[in-house]
């Protein structure tokens, strides 16, 4: 409307680097509302468009009246920002979405955009704003080795994988799964931090699809254990708590372990069995501890043991991977065995519990 009417445009900032609105404003000139300087400048342009003199003298005179206003309002103009989430943002053209919600499976082109700072728990550089997935993925490949449990960023990607297709799915807000626990530790001799990480907005505009998710630290108390071999053992019965609980002697999948199921009921029900399966083991394994830590807090002469439980218990959930596609009477048929060595895994644990309690 200015420009339409030939009127200057003075844009005035108050607490704010000039030059730094981020909006389209930040073309014109700028002035700091709080230096007299900018201000007689501004007075002298509009004297002269509007041919109405004024007395320098005046203006001395109203300048501290002007500042006095502007001390007693500067919580007005306080500017300030604190994320205490980290966020990240992938967007998705019409391919990236076909193929995320029939493979589960993000593409590697899809854009992945952060908030300041937000990508550093991938191990990038807290600058860095933009990447693909496909990058984001070879970056964490490259710094597996490094990680206390090798493997588990890898796998929280593919379960967010999983997530997102569903998110597409589902358009109510408490109808959406959630996601396991995210680790990341600044230093390989630092203590780490554990996040929440959810969906929290799926916008679709112009074709284009942004799903955001955001991640949320836990307050420590909330994820504290005791020091040495005892909080490494409550780490791993819960674990076994989870399975239990959260699967194995769940009534959700009462029906699909007993085959009281057919057709589009089994199919689904399989899948549910097999993400929650997922989501409990990467969990588990986004909690900064080293694959198998827990031998070290028995005795010698138990190790042999417990290496050949963890060595069934794998050989038993490799062959429930989502990838393999286990079907129902692969679940029934390996059911006790999980049954079995989950009650094992219980009573060991509870057991070198008590025995390190006393």
């Amino acid at each position: 409307m200015a420009r339409a009417l030939g009127k200057a445009i003075f844009v005035v900032v108050y607490r704010i680097a000039p030059g730094h609105l981020k909006n389209p404003l930040d073309s014109e000139p700028h002035y700091d509302g709080s230096k007299k300087a900018d201000v007689r400048r501004i007075i002298r342009r509009i004297s002269g468009d509007s041919k109405v003199m004024y007395d320098e003298k005046d203006f001395e005179e109203a300048f501290p009246r002007y500042e006095r206003v502007l001390r007693a309002n500067q919580h007005l103009f306080d500017h300030s920002e604190v994320h205490y989430q980290k966020r990240i943002f992938l967007e998705l053209n019409p391919q990236d979405r076909r193929r995320l919600q029939t493979d589960e499976m993000i593409s590697d082109g899809v854009i992945v955009r952060a908030e300041w700072g937000s990508l550093v728990i991938f191990g990038y550089d807290p600058a860095v704003k933009k990447v693909t997935w496909g990058e984001l993925i070879a970056k964490l490949c490259k710094d597996d080795c490094n990680r206390p449990w090798p493997g588990r960023a890898l796998r929280w990607t593919e379960c967010l994988g999983k997530s997102l297709a569903k998110s597409l799915k589902r358009l109510a807000a408490d109808d959406l799964e959630a996601l396991p626990l995210y680790y990341w530790r600044p230093r390989d001799d630092g203590v780490g931090t554990t996040y929440r990480p959810s969906i929290a907005t799926q916008p679709q505009s112009a074709g284009k699809t942004t799903l955001t998710i955001t991640f949320t630290q836990l307050p420590p108390e909330l994820t504290a254990r005791p020091s040495g071999w005892l909080g490494t053992l409550f780490h791993y019965l819960d674990f076994a708590r989870m399975m239990r609980w959260g699967i194995l002697k769940s009534a959700r999948f009462d029906d699909l372990f007993h085959g009281n199921l057919s057709g589009n009921q089994l199919r689904e029900k399989q899948a549910e069995f097999r993400d929650c399966l997922l989501n409990i083991r990467i969990e588990f394994q986004n909690r900064g501890l080293q694959k198998n830590q827990f031998l070290e807090a028995f005795p010698r002469w138990r190790r042999q043991e417990l290496g050949d439980m963890v060595k069934s218990y794998y050989a038993l959930v490799d062959r429930l991977e989502p990838k393999r596609n286990p079907g129902s009477e692969s679940i029934r048929s390996l059911y006790p065995e999980l049954v079995s060595i989950n009650e094992r895994f219980l009573t060991v644990f509870h057991e070198r519990i008590a025995e390190l309690f006393l």
